[in-house]
């Protein structure tokens, strides 16, 4: 048998030429049965070598007793065997040449520790052989491109034949290929292929996210992530994606911290590891959804149609009650459907009195009797505004079906503009629906995932934009702190290193005698604020260790007392330690947190703070470090942005002090490298005469020598 000496091109594993499959059948409820049925069905043009000891022959094809009895290595062999006999089936494929083998069987490393062993050892044995896995507990791949259905999914059943296009799918969920499957056929989405690739044991998301990449006919990329082996190769990728044209939308799984609890530190929960992929997403152009459904669908409509100009879209329908809700629902998403320019409402004014040329367009709104050329001429009137990027059309029960459905084909063949055919009909529509089918558009059903459609051409336009090239230059005047502290920093300790970044802090002495807090009063000068410092707390105020507004040496003797008492309530035999603080003029007050999530580097989260940080979760996020710029962009995303910029008359305050300053910071988290776990202002109040940390804690690993 040849031994395989260079290791399969990843073109070579999404379009094999051979395919073995080991536990080959012809019964189609065996695994082995429905996998070969689909292969022959669905018209894969490459050799397919069955492998069953107990057959001469299946569905006329020739059986091999061994993978070591084929006549020539294969590109590809499918392995659905028990676990006990995984290493020695591996082993063989290797010997025997093979280019990649798809591993189905499953409850390795997903399962137990026993599992994962045994998984190391099977990528052990395919780098010896140069071969590559894909999976294991993984349900294969659907490639139309290739006319390969190397799937058990009984869904492959219900589809004649595979749609041909430009979406591909790449999933960590197997059951979930097959289902999107099925809406990608109902659908109209042409694909250039699936892939499960199961625990990533071998070749990973990012090997096929690359491949798919590199296919000429792929034209928007679909991701199911749980978790990425890669984030820095991912960005890179998705990067690529971007440069070469193509569109990348990814659902992840953890959205949620269900179940999570605020503990030492509020940057840590708000900065999590789907908040740091959500800002890789974001800095890189990819398109985030929450449904995977919805994803597929997007995809289809986007791969079939140009890229538009813009996302402002022109809506036609046949309802005046759809049209309003459409109204409210496009304004409530933040979606743009504008008033029509004045070439279209002329346009429209031979059929439409004034009040009815709306957008969207209720095409029963029109004069005189009805004839098909009224149909006809709006559509076009508002395809072609010069002002919309997108046109959509939305088809409820009406008159003229058909012919409108056929003008609506050739707009959308014409390739002027993307066209987002909605056929909201139920099984009413079922003959339209097969006309859309046999002509190629796709199509949604539902007015629901036509705003889901405009939401990713938005978001996808606006990803192009905030796509980040590279990372800031660091500001000239700032060293490199040298930090040797370590565990838990008290707010004075905190507030050493904010100085060192240059951001203002409140003037202060921290003193254990009410003798040195009168003495530190008068430095500070009255008014001042007492805190009293002890590690590892948090929420000072719910403690009653802060005391503020204090105006006479009267108030800061029994403000000192106060305190003083809560510091052994809090941690009782602690050392009485208090800050006597300058009182900072009012302001608005911000979060700024620093933490390090591992594969995805330092993150900054800057948001709503003071005590309400947690109720209101007004936060955002972006990988460290930043410019003003950026800081500013962020602080604008925030819904207490009108309160930063002098709403309802105020006067603005000095956002340019506070930009200027949070983006200094933010040099900390890449300083801090591995040592950082996080760091927090809260609060960070911005005045009118400036931007101050009032209050800082961190958590710092103990440094590499």
């Amino acid at each position: 048998m040849t031994k395989r000496t260079n290791t399969i091109a990843m073109s070579r594993v999404i379009s094999p030429k051979s395919i073995a499959l080991i536990g080959a059948s012809a019964d189609y409820a065996k695994f082995g049965g429905r996998i070969l049925h689909h292969l022959i069905d669905h018209g894969f043009g490459g050799k397919i070598y069955p492998i069953n000891p107990k057959r001469e022959s299946l569905l006329g094809l020739t059986c091999y007793k061994s993978i070591t009895d084929l006549p020539e290595p294969s590109d590809m062999a499918l392995v659905a065997v028990p676990a006990t006999l995984l290493e020695e089936t591996v082993e063989a494929c290797g010997t025997a040449g093979v280019g990649v083998c798809v591993i189905i069987t499953a409850q390795l490393g997903e399962f137990s520790a026993e599992g994962a062993a045994l998984e190391e050892r099977i990528v052990a044995i395919a780098r010896h052989h140069k071969m590559r896995l894909v999976g294991p507990n993984c349900m294969g791949m659907i490639v139309p491109q290739a006319n390969i259905a190397l799937s058990s999914t009984p869904t492959l059943r219900h589809a004649a034949t595979l749609r041909k296009g430009g979406v591909a799918f790449i999933s960590q969920s197997g059951a979930m290929m097959g289902t999107l499957f099925l809406q990608a056929h109902d659908h109209g989405v042409g694909l250039s292929g699936m892939v499960s690739i199961g625990n990533q044991a071998d070749l990973e998301l990012c090997d096929f996210l690359e491949a798919f990449i590199d296919e000429k006919k792929t034209r928007v990329i679909c991701l199911y992530i749980e978790g990425l082996k890669s984030p820095a190769r991912f960005r890179e990728l998705c990067l690529k994606a971007r440069a070469a044209g193509k569109s990348v939308l990814a659902v992840k799984a953890g959205r949620t911290e269900a179940g999570s609890h605020l503990a030492k530190s509020h940057t840590a929960s708000l900065a999590g590891s789907f908040s740091a992929f959500e800002t890789l997403c974001l800095e890189v152009g990819v398109v985030l959804l929450d449904d995977p459904d919805a994803m597929i669908l997007c995809a289809g409509v986007m791969s079939a149609n140009p890229r538009p100009a813009c996302a402002n879209v022109g809506i036609i329908c046949a309802s005046g009650g759809g049209a309003a809700i459409m109204a409210d629902q496009l304004a409530m998403r933040d979606l743009r459907a504008d008033v029509f320019s004045d070439d279209t409402r002329q346009r429209l004014k031979q059929d439409y009195p004034a009040s009815h040329q709306n957008n969207p367009l209720d095409l029963g709104g029109h004069k005189g009797g009805l004839e098909f050329g009224i149909f006809e001429r709006a559509i076009n009137a508002v395809h072609q505004d010069t002002s919309t990027g997108v046109t959509a059309y939305v088809m409820t029960p009406q008159p003229m079906m058909m012919q409108t459905l056929d003008h609506a084909i050739g707009i959308w063949q014409r390739q002027e503009k993307p066209f987002v055919l909605v056929l909201n009909l139920s099984r009413f529509g079922d003959e339209l629906r097969d006309r859309a089918l046999e002509a190629g558009i796709p199509f949604v059903t539902r007015t629901d995932d036509l705003y889901r459609v405009l939401q990713v051409y938005r978001d996808d336009l606006a990803g192009a934009s905030a796509i980040r090239q590279r990372d800031p230059a660091r500001p000239a005047d700032l060293d490199t702190p040298q930090v040797t502290a370590s565990g838990f920093l008290t707010e004075p300790q905190a507030k050493v290193l904010l100085s060192a970044y240059g951001v203002s802090v409140p003037v202060a002495k921290l003193t254990t005698t009410v003798e040195e807090a009168t003495v530190a009063a008068k430095d500070c000068g009255y008014p001042v604020v007492l805190k009293g410092v002890v590690p590892d707390v948090v929420h000072k105020s719910d403690l009653g260790l802060v005391k503020v507004g204090i105006k006479t040496e009267q108030a800061l003797h029994a403000a000192f007392a106060e305190v003083a008492q809560a510091i052994g309530h809090a941690a009782s035999g602690a050392q009485t330690q208090i800050d006597v603080q300058q009182m900072i003029a009012p302001g608005i007050e911000l979060i700024v947190g620093m933490t390090n999530e591992p594969g995805y580097g330092p993150q900054l989260v800057l948001g709503a703070g003071g005590i309400h940080v947690e109720l209101l979760h007004d936060v955002v996020q972006r990988r460290a470090p930043v410019t003003p710029e950026d800081v500013r962009m962020m602080l604008e995303s925030l819904r207490l942005w009108p309160l930063l910029s002098g709403a309802r008359g105020q006067a603005p305050l000095a956002i340019n002090a506070a930009c200027e300053a949070i983006a200094r910071l933010s040099w900390l988290g890449p300083d801090l490298g591995e040592q950082l776990r996080d760091f927090e202002v809260n609060p960070f109040r911005i005045t009118e005469t400036g931007a101050y940390a009032l209050d800082g804690r961190g958590t710092l690993e103990t440094p590499t020598p």
